[in-house]
């Protein structure tokens, strides 16, 4: 009898150091389990924490182009305003010079008939009438050649003034032209044709009117969002080969082929 008692309790303990290895083994593999989930739990907080301090700073890019644009549109219509003051100077000269033309006409008129007066003199007048005569035709021909000499003098001057005047508003006009041009241009947008992740680079095809050079920054915009940055590496023509900013990428988001870009700093000038 005490033979079984013995064997039961041989067996009891057996199976109570059994449970509890595997219980250890158990928890030591829940311990594991949870240490690697705390570590990922760590590693996504700091990827969210980095992605939104780019968007942040995303968004600041945004503000501050949208400031420049504002300028710029500010110093184009200031501009605009120079050419119609130009316009309205130049308006002024012409029709003073068409004022001193007119005088001009008179005062020749006036040359013309002292001229006349004087050749009308001859032996019929008596002789201490003429140095009278003759001094006062005379002054009167000396002032008339004057005042000839001031107007032309005032009308040259006026076309100068009227030619420069003429001069700056094309100035105007071709940089208002080119400025605008420009300015539309940032509202264009490319497209992306090919990707390749092995050496992390795109070629992407641009209208003629998108303002871009290989100090352009391009970010990429699949629908209302923006995925990602490009750094350019080449332009040639209407095609850029541009490499990935993979840093930037939103979490999750990959490069495909049809992928919009548009300028990440709008062009102000």
């Amino acid at each position: 009898m005490k033979a079984i008692l013995y064997v039961l309790a041989i067996v009891a303990i057996a199976a109570g150091a059994w449970f509890s290895y595997d219980s250890m083994s158990k928890f030591q593999t829940l311990k594991t389990e949870r240490e690697e989930l705390d570590s990922q739990n760590e590693a996504r907080k700091s990827s969210i924490k980095k992605t939104k301090k780019e968007a942040d700073t995303m968004v600041q890019e945004r503000d501050n182009a949208k400031k420049a644009l504002a300028e710029a549109i500010a110093n184009r219509d200031n501009a605009v305003s120079n050419e119609k003051l130009a316009k309205k100077e130049a308006a002024s000269w012409s029709s003073k010079i068409a004022g001193q033309k007119e005088k001009i006409t008179e005062v020749e008129s006036v040359i013309a008939k002292i001229k006349k007066e004087f050749s009308k003199l001859g032996e019929d007048i008596e002789l201490d009438q003429v140095p009278g005569l003759v001094q006062k035709l005379e002054d009167d021909l000396k002032q008339a050649n004057k005042t000839l000499e001031e107007l032309e003098t005032n009308v040259e001057v006026a076309q100068k003034r009227v030619a420069s005047s003429q001069e700056s508003i094309q100035n105007l006009n071709s940089r208002i032209t080119k400025r605008a041009r420009r300015i539309s241009g940032n509202s264009a947008q490319g497209s992306i044709t090919a990707v390749n992740h092995d050496w992390g680079f795109v070629t992407v095809s641009v209208p003629s009117n998108m303002p871009v050079d290989a100090t352009s920054k391009l970010t990429i915009k699949r629908g209302a969002s923006f995925i990602g940055t490009l750094k350019i590496n080449a332009v040639e023509g209407s095609r850029i080969i541009a490499d990935i900013d993979y840093k930037s990428m939103s979490p999750g988001m990959v490069v495909q082929p049809g992928d919009q870009v548009v300028l990440t700093k709008p062009v102000t000038n």
